[in-house]
């Protein structure tokens, strides 16, 4: 039977493990955002991701959960020109 000591320090040796290997699964265990999006032309569409530079959100600018959501809040603005020029799909 292993000493205290020994025990211990495999303990430490698992938790750190652990902390590790989920520390570096949490990035990809982050939730995809879909954007409805306006770009500098004035065309609406949906993207995938944070939006990048020329691409401003609309509507719910925290993003939707699914990429279903954002193309129903789309299909609502897409004929208000005030907000949509045309849409990019």
């Amino acid at each position: 039977m292993p000493r205290v000591e020994e025990r211990q320090t495999m303990k430490k040796g698992v938790v750190v493990a652990l902390v590790l290997t989920f520390g570096l699964a949490a990035p990809t265990l982050a939730a995809t955002k879909y954007y409805v999006t306006v770009d500098t032309v004035g065309n609406c569409s949906v993207i995938e991701g944070t939006p990048s530079a020329g691409q401003t959100p609309i509507l719910q600018t925290s993003g939707y959960d699914s990429e279903d959501a954002a193309d129903k809040a789309l299909a609502e603005v897409r004929n208000d020109t005030s907000k949509c020029k045309g849409v990019v799909e």
